[in-house]
């Protein structure tokens, strides 16, 4: 009964195999109790009543006990029943084929005394041994007085044929019942568990290493929430194995590359072309080159590691926004024309001071810069802007460049991924983004994206204001060529 499958089954059957039973059994009870002993109370008690009025009619009867047994032999009484005819002081003068112990119930001290001082007593007994119904009723003469009392007694022998086949149809009806009830249960249980049992064997594949098929979606709605979320999990692990080893082929692509040169570099420094002054200071300045273009991987993959750990340590310090921006702005602004793209700036003048770290903050708007002008072609444009929105400082940079489809826009957040068009990101190892976020998350804010294909892509940092007076400066607006 450890199984799923079997407490199912138990929970389904249970009311088949306990309640209807017992339903039944109390059901059998009350019609006995409450339906044929109060018709068989009843019945004994009118018998009982005719009977003293016909000894009424003859009072000879109680005087010679030959003439009272002559009397209740007479009497035409069913198998079941039994009649007893006593004096005035007690005695059992006549009784239909039994004794005094026969009598049983009928001759109760009690209930004689009740019935000789002019009291019907009727006894109703239900148990294991049979049903019966004792009534004794007084008998009077003409003034009243008591002189005797009759007595009748009936059991349900007579009915019990017709209560034993109606037990027999019930306790089959019930025996169908239960096995009906049985397999009906048994079929549910098996439908409930069925979809279950394909989730915990798919889990446990999933969890042991193995490929997970997909799990079919079927059965009430809180087992076909489970089974879409263990085919998300699933495709979750998918994704998460394909951007390892996205990853590490772009870290081996990415070291590799310099590694390749400078080990070259070092192979012809070793030959006889080394000894030339110009050309080993010509291979030494490419090889250093190339050794500082490493630098900025093993930067983004030292973020990377302390964000996932958690170690994201800011040094917050109050910085004037408005002062701390156009500084910030002006390296990319010359990048920006060097490509030969639009530059636009909007800083406001009134922009508040902000607890930040405007080292980790800078490394954030950098790496949004970087990639708009990365990835901008000659001649479009890049635009800076920033301002106040709902008690949060924004700052914007929006591109003309190829943008990004709708189903990579939440992607191009997760390390190591790089686009499948290879129009934006197509080199590097797709920690830029990732990086920017946490940073700004780091602080607090939120890093947005809105962007289309072939019109462009906004990114749009949020921080929070405290309650910071703002630094008045003049607005700085520069669009440039």
């Amino acid at each position: 009964m450890r199984s799923l499958r079997s407490q199912l089954v138990l929970s389904h059957i249970f009311p088949f195999l306990v309640v209807l039973p017992l339903l039944t059994l109390a059901l059998l009870a009350l019609l006995e109790t409450q339906v044929l002993l109060a018709s068989l109370s009843q019945r004994t008690t009118e018998q009982a009543t005719l009977l003293a009025q016909a000894v009424r009619g003859q009072l000879n009867l109680l005087d010679s006990a030959e003439q009272a047994q002559a009397f209740v032999a007479s009497l035409d009484l069913s198998p079941d029943g039994q009649i007893v005819l006593l004096s005035a002081d007690g005695r059992l003068l006549a009784a239909t084929g039994a004794t005094r112990e026969a009598a049983g119930p009928t001759l109760a001290s009690a209930n004689v005394a009740a019935a000789l001082r002019g009291q019907t007593s009727v006894l109703v007994s239900y148990g294991l041994e049979g049903q019966r119904a004792d009534v004794l009723t007084p008998v009077r003469d003409g003034t009243g007085r008591v002189i005797g009392a009759i007595g009748v007694a009936r059991t349900l022998t007579g009915v019990n044929s017709l209560l034993g086949r109606l037990r027999l149809v019930i306790l089959a009806t019930l025996l169908l019942e239960i096995i009906l009830g049985v397999a009906l249960g048994v079929l549910a249980a098996r439908r409930l568990a069925r979809p279950i049992d394909a989730t915990a064997h798919a889990v446990i594949d999933l969890a042991a290493g193995r490929p997970m098929e997909t799990i079919a979606e079927e059965g009430p709605r809180e087992i076909r929430q489970l089974a879409a979320a263990a085919n998300n999990l699933a495709e979750q692990l998918r994704l998460l194995e394909e951007t390892r080893r996205r990853s590490l082929a772009n870290v081996v692509h990415e070291i590799g590359r310099p590694l390749g040169a400078v080990r070259s570099a070092l192979h012809v420094l070793r030959g006889p072309v080394g000894d030339d002054v110009a050309i080993r200071e010509e291979l030494l300045g490419g090889a250093e080159a190339q050794i500082e273009r490493m630098q900025p991987l093993l930067d983004d993959l030292t973020q990377l590691h302390g964000q996932v750990s958690g170690n994201i340590a800011l040094h917050l310090q109050p910085v004037a926004l408005s002062q701390w921006l156009p500084p910030l702005l002006a390296p990319w602004r010359a990048a920006a024309l060097e490509q030969s793209l639009d530059w636009q700036m909007a800083v406001p003048q009134n922009l508040p001071t902000l607890q930040i770290d405007p080292g980790r903050l800078a490394q954030a708007i950098d790496n949004l810069l970087s990639n708009a002008i990365k990835y901008t072609p000659a001649g479009g444009h890049v635009a800076v802007s920033a301002g106040m929105e709902d008690a949060r400082v924004w700052l914007r940079v929006a591109d003309s460049g190829p943008g990004i489809a709708a189903a990579e826009q939440q992607r191009v957040f997760e390390p190591f991924y790089r686009s499948e068009r290879q129009q934006r990101f197509p080199q590097g190892l797709g920690l830029g983004l990732t990086i920017a976020r946490d940073l700004v998350v780091a602080h607090g804010g939120e890093l947005t994206l809105e962007s289309q294909l072939g019109e462009g892509s906004c990114f749009t940092l949020y921080l929070p204001t405290p309650n910071l007076p703002p630094v008045a400066q003049p607005a700085e607006t520069s669009p440039s060529q």
